[in-house]
């Protein structure tokens, strides 16, 4: 295979520190022929620029398969049933689950063809980044080998888009599908009855506290049905139990599980400054200081296209970000987007199910699952509702999930393609209704509006019968009547209310809760977390008249909680204040030899002080300016590197014109600890170092002023 790489340096005998420097930037050569450069700041980040959307995502695939080419190997192999591979048996009923619950090899073919051609160069210049990497590392496997290879056993397969298509499926679904739980709650019904099932399983609360504030709207109210099928206590036990084992076996091997996510969004007659803010904190897995964080940080820059933030290895563009007109950010909507339905067989076994009048054949799927002692044959089987993931044969059941994004997960990747690329409010919310997964958008713009939107695509329950909360009957008598029109859920924007606060919470009082029943106010365990945890973000945030970046840096910390991913962002009609923190830290590699990259875990400190780092978007990283080309476009101040510090630490700053600055240091109590600057400055960007060795340990402040330009920020001292 062709490699595409021109390096600046000797870059095949650079140890990985020398290839993290930030002096060591990397030029390559895309398919198309162009130029990309990789810039790294001080945590790693990669600021990729190219001249063509080809480029710019080379660049990307390049990237991460430098800091977590390992990861994306446990990525793929979750997102496609071969775990067992590599970890053995104990992994054996995931795959097995994954292979149940996803698409074969084949069906993934015909997605990627199904794609648009723009996108399809999306998946495949990420394809070619990685690859190219991998050339790299094969031919100097001591430096650029990840020691988990060795470990496992391993060897690095070359990467196809078909992964890249298995992971968006994988974390989609953990992260936007809800429900799919009314077996259990048919035992409960069964064990206690009608009154207490509608009094702990109630489908809607209007008590439950909600992000929208005002009713814009009523719950549906009508009579639920149900078709009376019954199940086995022991047969749904044993469905919790392998779902409980799955999600611990995650945890234990650094895969991603649902753990909830929260955001605020402030308006600017909220904004001590007049400017709109969003704070984005998606929980991806608790942050822990010796595993690899679920998510990256990237910086794409070409001409098509300027974003920056989170995403996830293996999958390309933006999740979570900004780019140069508005910031977003995701909460997991928790809303009811997949049914059980029971299935009657004609006999003990898999030959045939009754449906609309007749027994037909189930779907079967041969399969082999490769473990390093052998091979095993598994067959898993479908129905028209869907993957069937249970049975109990012995009373003629079998238990298929029907999902309203079933084969449609890639309208995902298609709608944050057209989000990143979009200009105005109005675009962004044309992409974002084609997402078909359950989540909260929140959009902060230059046009200082903000807007929330619970997104999805949802069964229409006003058409039909069935109690949302129990089992669809299979036999074709419930089928699904249709589906709510994206104008019809739940939205609302400044004009209705100066704030937006969410943590996985109901979006509005009219809204249903579905089976899963996540928003109820019932005082069982299952719910009183979902309920009231909102409710400290609410508490700090309603009080405050003039809300200012402070604040919205402070959240996390008057909540006692933190994200996988944290931004926050201050938009000011042309420019950003923005800063974010991804812990332990960008990169997870460790070569063969153990030496890891500097950056595995070199902003755990700052989560551990509840801080957070400069974004640094569309900024030169560079520490000096000597040509007119590099002159900043706007004043800024950036966070101080090393932070927290002992004894000495970096401030740099921009300044898009020449005059007279001063930048001071000051203690808690507002006295004047030190002056580093005091004198007249030539436009750029500059920087300085502050000793602070006669200082005790503490949290101070700096102040630069500028002409009319004043911004401050803090530091932390440990000695």
């Amino acid at each position: 295979m062709k490699t595409y790489l021109l390096f600046t340096t000797l870059f095949a005998v650079l140890s990985i520190s020398a290839l993290y420097a930030q002096a060591e930037d990397i030029s390559l050569i895309a398919p198309d022929g162009t130029t990309v450069t990789i810039e790294r700041d001080n945590y790693g980040v990669p600021h990729i620029a190219a001249e063509t959307e080809t480029g710019v995502f080379f660049g990307q695939g390049f990237a991460v398969a430098q800091d977590r080419l390992f990861q994306m190997e446990q990525f793929r192999r979750a997102a496609e049933g071969r775990l067992s591979e590599a970890f053995g048996t104990r992994a054996l009923e995931d795959d097995k689950f994954v292979r149940t619950m996803f698409y074969t090899p084949e069906e993934r073919v015909q997605q990627f063809a199904d794609l648009p051609s723009k996108l399809q160069n999306v998946f495949e210049a990420y394809r070619d980044g990685i690859n190219t990497y991998v050339d790299s590392m094969e031919a100097n496997p001591q430096t650029f080998k990840p020691i988990e290879f060795q470990v496992f056993g391993l060897e690095f397969e070359r990467w196809t888009v078909y992964n890249t298509i298995a992971i968006i499926q994988f974390f989609t679904r953990i992260f936007g599908q809800a429900g799919g739980e009314e077996l259990e709650r048919l035992v409960e019904l069964q064990e206690h009855g009608q009154e207490w099932f509608d009094e702990n399983r109630p489908l809607n609360d209007p008590t439950a506290p909600t992000t929208i504030h005002a009713t814009t709207g009523s719950a549906t109210s009508k009579k639920w049905s149900y078709s009376g099928t019954e199940v086995r206590n022991e047969v749904i036990e044993s469905i919790k139990s392998k779902r409980n084992d799955r999600k611990a076996r995650a945890l234990e091997m650094g895969l991603p599980t649902k753990f909830g996510s929260f955001a605020t969004l402030i308006s600017p007659s909220k904004s001590s400054t007049g400017n709109v803010m969003l704070l984005g904190a998606p929980q991806m897995g608790e942050p822990q200081e010796k595993q690899t964080s679920v998510v990256n940080e990237v910086e794409l820059n070409a001409p098509t296209l300027h974003v920056a933030g989170m995403t996830i290895a293996g999958v390309p563009l933006v999740i979570i970000g900004h780019t140069d007109h508005f910031a977003w950010t995701l909460t997991s909507g928790l809303s009811d987007n997949s049914d059980t339905y029971i299935e009657t067989t004609m006999d003990n076994s898999f030959s045939k199910y009754l449906h609309n009048g007749e027994f037909i054949d189930f779907d079967v799927f041969e399969e082999t699952i490769k473990t390093p002692t052998g091979e095993l044959a598994f067959t898993h089987y479908r129905t028209v509702h869907g993957p069937v993931f249970a049975d109990d044969l012995e009373n003629n059941q079998a238990f298929s999930m029907k999902m309203t994004f079933w084969n449609a997960e890639l309208d995902m990747a298609v709608g944050f393609y057209n989000l990143i690329k979009a200009t105005t409010l109005e675009e962004f919310e044309a992409a974002a209704s084609t997402v078909p997964f359950s989540f909260n958008l929140f959009y902060a713009g230059q046009d200082q509006k903000i807007k929330f939107w619970h997104i999805g695509k949802f069964v229409d329950r006003s058409l039909e019968e069935v109690d949302p909360r129990l089992p669809h009957n299979g036999d074709g008598s419930e089928e699904w009547p249709g589906f709510l029109a994206f104008e019809d859920l739940p939205h609302a924007d400044f004009t209705d209310q100066d704030y937006f606060v969410n943590w996985n919470n109901k979006p509005v009082d009219w809204w249903n809760h579905g089976d899963n029943i996540p928003w109820a106010t019932a005082t069982d365990a299952m719910n009183s977390h979902a309920m009231t945890r909102v409710n400290l973000i609410e508490n700090f945030v309603s009080p405050i008249s003039f809300f200012t970046y402070d604040n919205l840096k402070d959240i996390p910390r008057q909540i006692n909680s933190h994200g996988t991913y944290q931004q926050a962002i201050e938009l000011t009609g042309s420019s950003f204040n923005d800063e974010n923190i991804i812990p332990p830290g960008q990169s997870g590699f460790n070569d063969l030899m153990a030496q890891p990259s500097p950056h595995t875990k070199d902003q755990w400190p700052l989560h551990v002080n509840w801080q957070f780092k400069d974004m640094q978007f569309s900024t030169s990283l560079a520490t000096s300016v000597d040509s007119e080309t590099e002159i900043p476009l706007t004043f800024r101040l950036h966070q101080n590197y090393p932070n927290p510090f002992n004894p000495a630490t970096t401030i740099s700053y921009e300044l898009p014109e020449p005059g007279n600055v001063s930048l001071e240091i000051y203690n808690l109590n507002g006295q004047l600890v030190q002056k580093l600057v005091n004198t007249f400055q030539t436009a750029g960007v500059h920087e300085v170092e502050w000793n602070a060795s006669g200082l005790s340990s503490g949290v101070y402040v700096y102040r630069i002023k500028a002409g009319e330009f004043s911004s401050v920020r803090k530091s932390l001292l440990l000695k």
